[in-house]
């Protein structure tokens, strides 16, 4: 029985009569194609194409089985594509904090409900933890956060990318007059952390990091509704409540009465990642891995 890439490694040639172009569509080398052609017409027996130094042409029994092929792997390709219809969830649900729709996540997210006919996207925000504990109950399918790592038991995690940290500091604070802001400059600064009840990797990261150095800030923590929305921030910082160590993603969206500096860190950037429930099909999880590869800017 031929292998169906043989099957369409020769349709993809029948329609290019070019063994050159046609291992270009087929992302291979011309002589890796020239054998899965040699490996075909030896199964069947029969000799499909005719080769000059000038042209590639089908023999009768190439054109016989061009017809057979792509009716097969027509209906093959038809199926699978159903099989993914039926088998995909009709929701999926996503968390978020609330500057991810400023980023490229919702249109790679669309990507994915595109090439799953019938799937609708259910938004959810909440805080690190609580789309970790979502994942983890399975109230939650898929979750973007800043964490340093994730330690959560049956989910898979993606990087996305590296997320720079900044500095916002209410308009005419001293500090605002630097490029770049040292970590030692936080000394004796009041500054805004979110509790550790919200994201406890990245708390702790911050703990960690202000003990090595020596550095003690005054840390003002709060688990109020205001400490968990960019707006809410960013109001406490304009209003000259403390300082707030933020992404570079949420930097870049800008606010009135707040200016941003990069920070100078001992670690200056951890990952934001996407994460997601192992039991989510694998039909789902694949279109995720392929939505969500490639380069962010």
């Amino acid at each position: 029985m031929p292998e169906l890439r043989h099957l369409r490694a020769f349709v993809v040639l029948a329609e290019e009569l070019n063994f050159t172009r046609a291992a270009t569509r087929l992302y291979m080398t011309q002589p890796a194609l020239s054998h899965q052609i040699r490996r075909l017409e030896g199964e069947l027996g029969v000799t499909l194409l005719q080769r000059t130094s000038r042209r590639v042409t089908l023999t009768p029994e190439g054109e016989r089985l061009l017809d057979l092929a792509r009716t097969v792997l027509g209906t093959l390709d038809e199926g699978i594509q159903r099989l993914r219809r039926e088998s995909a969830p009709q929701v999926l649900r996503v968390g978020f904090a609330d500057y991810v729709g400023q980023t490229g996540i919702p249109d790679r997210l669309q990507r994915v409900a595109q090439a799953l006919p019938g799937l609708r996207l259910q938004h959810l925000e909440g805080t690190t933890l609580e789309q970790l504990q979502g994942l983890t109950t399975g109230a939650l399918d898929v979750g973007f956060f800043v964490a340093p790592q994730v330690r959560c038991d049956g989910v898979q995690q993606r990087r996305l990318w590296m997320e720079e940290f900044w500095l916002a500091l209410p308009e005419g604070h001293p500090l605002a007059q630097l490029d770049q802001v040292p970590f030692q400059a936080l000394e004796g600064q009041p500054l805004l952390l979110n509790s550790r009840e919200s994201n406890p990797d990245l708390y702790d990261h911050w703990q960690h990091l202000f003990n090595q150095t020596g550095v003690q800030p005054q840390q003002l923590t709060s688990s109020g509704a205001r400490m968990y929305s960019f707006a809410g921030m960013m109001r406490l910082v304009a209003e000259g409540e403390g300082l707030f160590l933020i992404v570079r993603s949420l930097a870049a969206l800008g606010h009135p009465g707040v200016t941003f500096r990069p920070l100078h860190a001992p670690t200056p950037a951890l990952p934001f990642r996407m994460a997601w429930r192992q039991s989510l099909p694998a039909v789902v999880q694949e279109q995720l891995r392929q939505s969500f590869s490639g380069e962010w800017v």
